[in-house]
């Protein structure tokens, strides 16, 4: 009997011989696992056949289950995430989220995850990309039948995170329409009014021409949406990031960091330029690795805003 649907079998975030699947009959059999993450059964049976069930194996056995349910206008919610013990701590939890991310992107906007007050647990979402959303007070001691207590300390209440999802494309000529452009033109302005405050309104639009020209022709353009809306978006050629924008109510998501990675890791970008007057853009790129190894008067364009021009 088929019990599931394989969904990835090799990707770049995952090793070879692995994969995911669907387990859509039969879920208790993957209970032991499960219960490390819940460990009272009655709860898990509150989620389990009305949520998704994902299971990660390779080749032999499964090493690590998830359970996603759909909370309507939008929002999915991470109710369970467990890695078998030996295979814990070498990154197939962290594989696992970046999956259900990507997963969900197309049919929601945001996943929530709640989790105890452990530190542990707490750093695991936030390198993850998640942010704090809310805390529903005495969760553990009015649901559970026993104390949950995890690093020595007994849990109260329950604490949620949330993380905007998102899917990338790498858009070709082609697909650059003048509406695509225009809507990557009002991201743009957006962002730099947002960030690069030594910008007077004349200097956005005169140079907005230029980001427009950009984005047509870059030789890869990367754009990150949440739905239909275009979120982030990010420019390389030649081995360097030629731009990099991300739409204001979207910064501290993650979205600059998430494409830096993608452009060093995937397109073999080693360059950026940055403005000294963008202390924030250097501290950035400073974070991830760049520093400055020449300084210019002027930008491209000969107008007097100093360039950083960084290196890996």
């Amino acid at each position: 009997m088929k019990t599931g649907k394989t969904l990835l079998s090799l990707s770049p975030y995952m090793r070879i011989g692995m994969n995911i699947e669907t387990i859509s009959v039969d879920k208790k059999r993957f209970l032991p696992l499960l219960l490390l993450a819940d460990e009272q059964e009655s709860m898990i049976d509150r989620y389990l056949e009305r949520g998704d069930l994902f299971v990660m194996n390779d080749g032999q056995r499964t090493i690590a289950v998830a359970v996603v349910t759909d909370e309507g206008d939008g929002t999915c919610e991470l109710k369970n995430l467990a890695v078998a013990p030996d295979r814990q701590r070498k990154g197939y939890g962290r594989q696992m989220v970046e999956f259900l991310c990507r997963h969900y992107a197309d049919v929601c906007h945001t996943m929530l995850v709640g989790t105890g007050d452990s530190r542990r647990t707490v750093s695991f979402y936030e390198n993850n990309g998640f942010t704090y959303s809310h805390t529903v007070s005495g969760f553990f001691t009015a649901n559970y039948d026993h104390p949950i207590i995890e690093e020595g300390k007994t849990l109260t209440d329950m604490i949620y995170f949330r993380k905007k999802l998102t899917r990338l494309r790498s858009l070709s000529f082609s697909e650059r329409t003048d509406e695509l452009t225009n809507a990557l033109l009002r991201l743009w302005e957006a962002s730099v009014r947002a960030s690069h405050h030594f910008l007077t309104e004349e200097d956005i639009q005169r140079l907005a021409p230029f980001a427009g020209e950009a984005i047509r022709g870059i030789e890869t353009l990367l754009v990150m949406y949440q739905g239909n809306r275009p979120v982030a978006f990010m420019g390389v050629e030649n081995g360097k990031i030629e731009m990099l924008f991300v739409a204001p109510d979207s910064f501290g998501s993650g979205f600059g960091k998430r494409l830096v990675r993608l452009a060093i890791e995937q397109h073999h970008a080693r360059y950026v330029d940055v403005n000294e007057q963008n202390p924030e853009a250097e501290g950035f790129y400073r974070h991830l690795g760049f520093s400055v190894f020449e300084r210019t008067e002027t930008d491209e364009q000969g107008n007097p805003f100093p360039i950083l021009k960084m290196r890996l």
